[in-house]
This record gives structure tokens, sequence and C-alpha cells, in this order.
């Protein structure tokens, strides 16, 4: 990857970064700001950057890869939600994390291939 791909990547990384933190600080509540700071800039820029670099063709394993991994997300936090305050903090999470690994794992043993 030459250094002028990863300086586009950090500066649409940067960009998309600061878009997000303004969609997040103009929404309400503030607790869902972080939902929209780093970690879906970061991935629309990368993605952007694999489709500019490589083609679409090969843009569809990261898309994949991420949905994937939104999925078990959303598991864990419904079962965190469920779970946290019946089984105490460390019970919860563990199983919480332990629904997202059987989601994501799941779902890319089925469709991540």
């Amino acid at each position: 990857m030459s250094i002028w791909t990863v300086g586009l990547k950090g500066l649409l990384g940067g960009g998309a970064v600061v878009a997000f933190s303004l969609v997040g600080e103009a929404g309400h509540p503030k607790r869902f700001a972080g939902l929209f700071s780093a970690a879906p800039s970061v991935a629309v820029a990368s993605l952007l950057m694999t489709v500019l670099t490589k083609g679409s063709a090969a843009t569809v394993p990261y898309a994949r890869g991420m949905l994937i991994g939104s999925a078990g997300m959303i598991a864990y936090c419904l079962v965190s939600l469920l779970l946290i305050d019946r089984l105490h903090a460390l019970a919860g999470s563990i199983a919480s994390w332990l629904a997202w690994l059987a989601v994501a794992g799941g779902l890319y043993l089925l469709l991540g291939r």
C-alpha cells in the first residue's frame, strides 16, 4: 500500500470520525454519542478505500464481516440488557460475550466463508 493510499485513508477516516461525532453530538440522549464515533466512521472509510483500490468485488467479504460482527453485537446488547441485573455484572457479561460469540461465530461459519 503506497504512502498516498495510507494518507488518503487517514484523511477519509478522520473526516468521517468528525462527521459521525457531529451527528452524535447533535442527537439526544448524549449516551448514544459513542455509537456514532469511531467504529462506523472507520468502517465506512475502510470500505470506501477498499472499493477505490481493489474494486467492489473485493469489498464484499469485508462488508459481510462487518455485518456479521454487528449481528453479534446486537445479540450481546440484548443478552446484557436481560442478564446483567439478574446475574450481576461478571456472570451477565460472560453470558453476553458467549451470546456474541455464538451469533457471530455461527453466522461466520454459515455465511462468512
